[in-house]
């Protein structure tokens, strides 16, 4: 471990030299003595509402999923159209990511999440209401600009919780995402199951969901000002330098991540000879994983190191990728994506913590780029591997995610070290 990893870090008064410097925490920290006499009670409730602002990222996302299928059927469509009204939810999100900026900036945390938070909730409800199809269109659209700007906002405000704190929360707010996807897969499959209608499933959900939002909303400073913005005024940067790696990294683990929600189930049946019934497991299994990684990431980052945790987490997954194209067995591959799913995880909380410390970049400003730049990967990824597919295999999708994955920890080392070597 490097000694900068067993220093209590002071971002502000140290050069960059690692990542763990840049992140603000080592293996060892200690909290900030604001928040340890008469305000952690306050500051429990800040954090549960930033929970809240992540569970319903993941919640919409997850009820999401199951009305497609509805959609194609109930409006009769073709897959080419099918696929242009999916469309729609990538480019929107596109659009609503540097909105969340904007919107934090000029208005405050808590207006920015509760205005996508809140929208994402109705729109959901309107998908679930299936009119007609450029109804859909627009509503999707819709649905993404403000899914794109609640992604943001949580994560600027998760960053600021954490930067305030002086401990690593990231991971566990993330966590909360994912415990969100599977609390809503299982919320509605169960009430489908049951014969309710799905309108009427969405709309009860969305209305719980919202409820507690606004409950949770009132526990959120809506400081209008950053002390790293001194107009108020956000601007889109182009990366570059290190904020440039960070975001390439980010947009690699996204693509994974991407890839295996979306041609996992296809590779379990078509490489491994898994039956079709349960392949769907396979998602099962990478959530609960990340799940369950996320939950205990901050710990490990305070035990191990946030080097350790961000590059073993690349490791593990450029081994169960290669274990998933060397040995397509059934069991192998339930492993490899629950390897993979533990793996992944945390490389995005930590990445956007890294990015929040970068000198030169205001936090509002690197947090919305990098996770512009990551749910870009997620987004578009997997579109670009069903090319690489239809050219050779999915065997070939998965060996250029893990080459993908090395090249981009290869060149973050040596900007690391580099840094290092010019500080020194």
């Amino acid at each position: 471990m490097s000694s900068i990893d067993r220093q209590t870090p002071r971002v502000e008064s140290t050069a960059i030299a690692d990542i763990s410097s840049l992140t603000g925490v080592g293996s060892t920290t200690e909290i900030n003595p604001k928040y340890v006499d008469g305000a952690q009670q306050k500051f429990r409730r800040k954090i549960n509402a930033a929970r809240v602002g992540f569970f319903t990222g993941g919640f919409t996302v997850a009820c999401w999923a199951p009305i497609i299928p509805f959609v194609q059927n109930n409006l009769s469509l073709e897959p080419s159209h099918l696929g242009l009204l999916l469309l729609g939810l990538g480019i929107g999100s596109f659009v609503g990511m540097p909105i969340a900026g904007t919107l934090t900036a000029k208005f405050g945390s808590r207006t920015a999440l509760g205005l996508s938070g809140l929208l994402s909730c109705l729109l959901l409800v309107m998908l679930a209401w299936m009119p007609g199809y450029y109804f859909e269109c627009v509503a999707l659209l819709a649905y993404g600009i403000t899914l794109g700007c609640l992604e943001v906002s949580v994560n600027i405000y998760g960053t600021r919780l954490q930067k305030a704190v002086g401990y690593p929360i990231l991971s566990g707010l993330h966590a909360c995402y994912s415990i969100g996807e599977v609390s809503a897969a299982g919320l509605l499959s169960l009430l489908l199951i049951i014969n309710t209608p799905l309108l009427g499933s969405v709309t009860f959900l969305m209305f719980a969901l919202g409820a507690v939002l606004i409950y949770a909303l009132q526990h959120i400073e809506n400081d209008r000002a950053f002390e790293d913005i001194k107009h108020k005024h956000f601007t889109f940067v182009i990366p570059k330098g290190l904020l440039l790696v960070v975001s390439g990294i980010c947009a690699t683990a996204f693509l994974a991540e991407g890839a295996m929600l979306d041609w996992g189930a296809m590779y379990l049946t078509k490489e491994g000879g898994t039956p079709l019934k349960a392949a769907g497991f396979g998602y099962t299994v990478f959530v609960l994983a990340m799940a369950l990684s996320r939950l205990i990431g901050d710990s490990l980052v305070k035990k191990i190191g946030t080097e350790a945790v961000l590059y073993g987490g690349m490791l593990v997954d450029v081994l169960a990728l290669l274990a998933m194209v060397i040995w397509p067995t059934p069991v192998v591959l339930f492993i490899a994506l629950f390897a993979m799913g533990f793996g992944v995880a945390n490389i995005a909380p930590i990445l956007i913590t890294v990015a929040s410390r970068i000198k030169g970049v205001d936090t509002t400003t690197a947090v919305t780029v990098v996770t512009t730049f990551g749910y870009g990967g997620l987004m578009l990824g997997p579109a670009l591997l069903g090319y690489i597919a239809d050219f050779f295999s999915l065997k070939a999708c998965f060996l250029f995610i893990a080459v993908l994955l090395t090249l981009m920890g290869v060149i973050a080392k040596m900007m690391v070290t580099h840094e290092h070597l010019h500080h020194e």
